[in-house]
């Protein structure tokens, strides 16, 4: 397979994380492939739920929005390595090994020889784009962020999303602030399938959050914040290879594993300058994974 990288880059290009260099999920038996991708979970989380307001007004009547995001997130590093498991003589002396995003992976001596744990992609920040819809009626908008499932070359893959915001303090009209309520869910669903069995491996992602926003506008410009409640989740399919011969009575399966994202709550603090139709704005997003955006808007 080709020396690639995807992550669904839907204004920009896409990669295969499969290959060999990017995710070796296939090297590792279950219990410590779910460590090794639970950062993976937590991104996707973070990802999709960035960027999705910059400002809690919604238009009384009609209004519709076509916006272009750009995300920069910060990998800490406790999420760029996880505590070695790997429950056979010879390797109860390893510490920390390489996440999806960490450096190179440790090894041990076992009684077949060396033990090598697939390297991470070296990522201390991961920068990513999206583009999001919206349409709005009668103080209520629905964003909707969407990529067909296509197919490249053995990478099957494509992502769906939907927002439904409301502007609550249209009930209250001598409130200094707007305020906004908003649910969001977003998946994706990245496939590797070839005529050889032991390159499967699927993806699937699902993120769902819950937010309370206000806004707040001087001019030009709009000041805004909020307070998310939020969750990811990431199953996994793949095939286990156990390249090093380590555990004969697993290897050459297919196993399915869920590993849950650390996307709890997050505080989101940002301004945004208003010229006609064009809106330019930015944000802090602090949460597990600390995630910077810049995006552009028409609104009409």
């Amino acid at each position: 397979m080709k020396r690639s990288f995807l992550i669904l880059l839907i204004v920009l290009s896409t990669h295969n994380i499969f290959s060999q260099g990017g995710i070796r999920v296939d090297n590792l038996p279950s219990w410590e492939a779910e460590k090794y991708v639970k950062p993976l979970a937590t991104y996707f989380g973070t990802y999709f739920n960035t960027g999705t307001y910059h400002s809690a007004d919604v238009a009384d009547l009609f209004g519709f929005k076509f916006s272009i995001i750009g995300m920069l997130t910060v990998i800490p590093e406790s999420q760029r390595t996880f505590k070695a498991d790997p429950r056979v003589e010879g390797g109860n002396g390893l510490t920390e090994t390489a996440t999806v995003f960490g450096n190179k992976g440790e090894y041990y001596l076992s009684n077949n020889g060396f033990v090598i744990y697939p390297s991470g992609l070296g990522l201390k920040t991961v920068p990513l784009g999206i583009y999001q819809i919206s349409g709005s009626l009668f103080g209520t908008e629905l964003m909707l962020r969407y990529f067909p499932t296509l197919k490249f070359e053995d990478i099957k893959a494509g992502l769906f999303g939907f927002g439904l915001k409301h502007e609550v303090s249209r009930y209250f009209p001598l409130l200094p602030l707007d305020i906004s309520v908003q649910l969001l869910y977003n998946t994706l669903s990245i496939e590797n399938k070839t005529e050889d069995p032991s390159d499967y491996v699927k993806f699937n992602s699902k993120n769902f959050a819950f937010n309370v926003h206000a806004s707040k506008s001087i001019g030009v410009l709009i000041v805004y914040g909020g307070l998310q409640y939020e969750s990811s989740g990431l199953d996994v399919s793949y095939y286990f290879k156990d390249p090093d011969g380590i555990y004969p009575s697993l290897a050459n399966k297919v196993y399915d594993i869920s590993v849950d994202g650390d996307n709890h709550f997050r505080f989101t603090v940002g301004s945004a300058l208003k010229l006609a139709f064009f809106v330019l704005n930015v944000d802090a997003n602090i949460t597990s994974q600390t995630t910077y955006s810049l995006g552009m808007s028409f609104e009409f």
